[in-house]
């Protein structure tokens, strides 16, 4: 309940992402309502969404509002005193904490991944648990799906795919230097393989231990070697709870990441980015080609960055 309880509420006073700039953010509680107000300049690109993330540990940890009313999501216009309501009903969870909030927008195509600390593991190729640690990331943006051919040939000028007539499949035949120029292209960067696991998990939305990214039952998030004969279109199989699709299956995707066994077991516990050596790049998430065992999440594949092969592509993620 909260009634007769006071919430203090602290803001950002800046916060800025894709061009837009966000100022004198404030916030007043009256009951069980949070009203936020903010000056934004700059225009939204077609498709962007501006969101309100708010922390309860002093921005260890960001959720996203998804159940606010007012200026949120696409067509916002630039202007002062922009206004979101948010009800307190049935969170009890910020009883008596200091809350911080952040604007920030979302660029379209890409999914908040809020921060958190989650447990990191790894199988062999006979499905047992060979390693488990503790690691904490900050939030970050990914891309809902993986870049489609159509992507790929916007904005590199050229083809990059084994398979015609099919734009909305994902870009295969593509190297690790190839997606880090596209990712560089666009003002993105290829994933680090923990926040590949992380969101491939549902992030800090995971409530199951699932075995492939958002279901048990493989056939309703991947594509795979038992239910297809090539890649398909992106986002056609169901995503997992952060509305990602296709983490399991369809194409491997490739990690920023050196690949080193042991580098698995000590790595950096906070926003870990990998060894600084190594001759191999990690690739996850299994393929159309794979069976159900490559398409777990916590299986590790490695490729030379320059090998290409028509089963492996990419998703890119960008830092807030």
């Amino acid at each position: 309940m909260f009634k007769n309880v006071y919430i203090v509420v602290f803001c950002y006073l800046l916060y800025f992402i894709n061009g837009q700039t966000y100022s004198n953010v404030r916030a007043i509680q009256d009951g069980l309502s949070v009203n936020i107000k903010y000056d934004m300049k700059g225009d939204l690109y077609r498709g962007d969404a501006v969101a309100v993330t708010y922390t309860i540990d002093d921005g260890k940890n960001y959720s996203i509002i998804t159940d606010a009313d007012g200026d949120l999501g696409p067509n916002i216009l630039p202007g002062k005193n922009n206004e979101v309501n948010w009800l307190l009903i049935d969170k009890d969870f910020i009883i008596g904490k200091i809350i911080n909030f952040r604007i920030i927008t979302i660029p379209e195509g890409m999914v908040y991944v809020d921060g958190g600390d989650f447990m990191r593991h790894t199988k062999n190729k006979l499905n047992k648990e060979i390693s488990k640690h503790a690691v904490f990331l900050g939030s970050f943006l990914m891309d809902e799906t993986e870049v489609t051919q159509r992507e790929y040939r916007q904005v590199m000028g050229k083809y990059a795919s084994d398979y015609a007539g099919c734009m909305e499949c994902p870009v295969e035949n593509v190297s690790w230097f190839d997606a880090m120029d596209f990712a560089k292209k666009v003002g993105k960067r290829l994933p680090t393989e923990a926040e590949w696991e992380y969101a491939a998990r549902g992030g800090i939305n995971n409530k199951n231990d699932f075995t492939f990214s958002g279901s048990n039952q493989i056939n309703d998030v991947a594509w795979f070697l038992a239910n297809t004969e090539s890649k398909q279109p992106v986002g056609r199989k169901k995503p997992n709870s952060l509305g990602l699709y296709d983490m399991s299956g369809n194409v491997w995707e490739w990690c920023s990441d050196w690949y080193h066994d042991e580098y698995f077991q000590v790595a950096n516990k906070k926003n870990p980015i990998g060894p600084d050596y190594g001759t191999e790049k990690v690739v996850r998430g299994g393929s159309w080609f794979s069976n159900d065992i490559f398409c777990d999440i916590s299986m590790r594949y490695k490729l030379k960055p320059d090998y290409r092969d028509t089963n492996f592509g990419f998703r890119c993620v960008k830092d807030i």
